[in-house]
């Protein structure tokens, strides 16, 4: 069976006794239902990440409330869907939740009918997957412009080194004058530290491309 951890945040009595009254679980699916205040402290948020599957707002907490929480759940690293309860039929995340981090809304009067662990389950694998979909999206991006930068980077590179092995070759004449010496001694350091100047750009776009690797496996996981 599959347990779904659900932070109900809320102060309403009838929220709460729809879900501590009602059996919430099927032969393949549990909610375990844990109720907090909209006064959570943000100290109470370092560890919802590995206790919390979902983050439930009852229709009766403030927006301003909502708003603080969400912000604040997702500053602390909580990457779980975060869903708000309303009586509106087919309601619409406002923009303002929507760019705090809120994910989706229910309607409450689906709490009591028996498609309602089944319309949760589709809200919940609909927002999971609308997420991979954007991150394989801004992963994409960010290959593409890596690439970019990785074919202009490897270009500029073959500049200076063309002029270092120039320099190295006329530097192997035994009979070049010093000022010419001093001359191409000069043009290899400085293209030495160009070509230095370009592997620091090319270890940061592997910087890059590593985090971004690990940033999707950890996001897959959550998901």
């Amino acid at each position: 069976m599959h347990v779904l951890r659900v932070l109900l945040i809320d102060t309403s009595r009838n929220t709460k006794k729809l879900f501590e009254d009602k059996r919430l679980s099927t032969d393949t699916v549990r909610l375990v239902i844990r109720i907090a205040g909209p006064d959570l402290k943000v100290e109470e948020m370092e560890n919802l990440h590995a206790t919390v599957d979902v983050v439930l707002f009852g229709e009766k907490v403030p927006s301003t409330s909502v708003l603080e929480l969400t912000k604040a759940f997702r500053i602390a690293g909580l990457d779980v869907p975060i869903f708000i309860l309303t009586r509106q039929s087919e309601a619409r995340v406002p923009q303002k939740y929507a760019k705090a981090g809120v994910d989706d809304i229910l309607n409450t009067a689906e709490i009591q009918t028996p498609l309602f662990l089944w319309t949760f389950q589709s809200t919940l694998t609909q927002v999971t997957d609308r997420r991979k979909a954007k991150d394989f999206d801004v992963i994409r991006d960010r290959m593409r412009r890596a690439h970019r930068s990785l074919a202009f980077v490897t270009h500029e590179i073959n500049n200076p080194l063309s002029v270092i092995r120039l320099a190295i070759y006329h530097l192997q004449n035994a009979k070049l004058a010093k000022t010419k010496k001093r001359a191409f001694f000069k043009l290899l350091v400085e293209n030495i530290d160009r070509v230095n100047g370009q592997m620091k750009e090319l270890y940061a776009i592997r910087r890059e491309l590593n985090m971004d690797l690990r940033n999707g496996k950890r996001r897959s996981a959550l998901l």
